[in-house]
């Protein structure tokens, strides 16, 4: 008998994507699964929509509120683990997401052959737009930037190749992961309080610290829309600065610190310099928040700071000038001349007005950590 599989799929307001991620799930290749749909209170249609077309080939669980990702995952995996069923197994699976057929085969067959493995991954793919292009193959947490390293991110298996080999990593993104039960037994569910983002580092970091590994299963392909929606409001740059504050001062060291801070004050630094007040606001309030540890859904009605995208106001026109590519318009300024510095974040800036605000960029941040510093945030 194979090892039964409990296939979670968390859904808040992507009915359109939804109804396609259960019909791919549904005509896997492995049988042996329930699968349990958690509805994070849509207001779209999502649970009439999946009771409609599905009825009672799955479970569909309703929250009263939005969860976030973490809430709502561990809802299908409570439900899961307190069914009576013993399930070895459990495949967690954004709503975005649609599972070529042998996706879930290939998952389970890896953790039957590497029982070390707390946690796996699929090979994800962009699912409009860049045909072969791998979105993500895994991750690692890099601890001297205070950030992630994604693994052969926007890699072109149609120029260079098709990836085929396993590999660890510290994390891969909870959209499509599979995870042993015993292992989630042991080290615990996802952690609620961070609601969105870096709830799945800090599982598997978890699981790492427990001595289970993580991998990438090459043979596991599915296909992910995140990325091709644009960006509607500033909600997911606070959760995602906020919990990456979190999860560094909860694992690293009083140097990553140091590192991060100095990361956060450059993102207001630049900011202010092209008058992205919302933008700047968002960011320090996720900070303050995040040494504070401040857990759980934000709430953001009738407060600052406002949560809309700014307009872009200030801009360089880059015509018959020459253009100098730097990694950022502001820290690789050099002494003044003509030029205009252009970066990888699409921020230009005339090279004079960038070497002054080069020049004012110690001071502002020396200022900027004493005034955490008097809010007893840092020491």
């Amino acid at each position: 008998m194979k090892p039964q599989t409990a296939v979670i799929i968390c859904n808040w307001n992507k009915k359109d994507y939804l109804l396609p991620c259960i019909g791919s799930v549904l005509d896997q290749t492995y049988r042996d699964f329930d699968v349990y749909v958690v509805d994070n209170a849509s207001d779209d249609g999502s649970a009439h929509a999946v009771t409609t077309q599905f009825g009672g080939r799955i479970n569909l669980i309703e929250n009263e509120t939005n969860k976030g990702g973490s809430g709502g995952f561990n809802t299908g995996i409570a439900a899961a683990l307190n069914s009576g069923k013993c399930y070895e197994f459990l495949y967690l699976l954004d709503n975005d997401t649609r599972a070529e057929a042998d996706a879930l085969a290939t998952l389970v067959e890896f953790m039957l052959t590497r029982p070390e493995a707390g946690i796996a991954g699929s090979k994800l793919y962009y699912m409009d737009g860049q045909p072969g292009t791998v979105q993500e193959f895994g991750a690692w947490l890099d601890w001297e930037r205070a950030f992630i390293k994604p693994n052969k991110k926007n890699y072109s298996e149609v120029s260079h190749g098709e990836i085929t080999k396993d590999i660890e990593v510290d994390y891969v993104p909870a959209c499509s992961l599979i995870a042993r039960t015993d292992a989630v037994k042991e080290v615990g569910l996802l952690d609620e309080s961070y609601f969105l983002y870096w709830d799945d580092m800090d599982w598997a970091w978890r699981m790492k610290l427990k001595g289970y590994k993580i991998f990438g299963a090459a043979k596991s392909k599915v296909f992910h829309a995140m990325g091709i929606s644009s960006k509607k409001d500033l909600l997911t740059t606070y959760y995602f600065w906020k919990n990456r504050v979190r999860f560094f001062k909860k694992y690293g060291t009083a140097t990553t610190m140091d590192i991060l801070l100095g990361d956060v004050f450059t993102a207001i630094y630049t900011c202010e310099a092209f008058e992205k007040t919302n933008t700047k606001e968002i960011i320090y309030r996720a900070a303050i928040d995040g040494l504070k540890d401040i857990g759980g859904r934000a709430d953001f009605k009738n407060a600052e700071p406002s949560l809309t995208l700014d307009i872009r106001k200030k801009f360089v026109s880059m015509n018959n000038a020459r253009v100098i590519n730097v990694g950022h318009v502001i820290l690789d300024a050099a002494e003044a001349d003509a030029a205009i510095y252009a970066d990888p974040y699409g921020n230009t800036m005339a090279a004079a007005e960038a070497w002054k605000l080069k020049l004012a960029y110690h001071a502002a941040k020396a200022k900027f950590i004493e005034n955490l510093r008097r809010q007893d945030l840092v020491r």
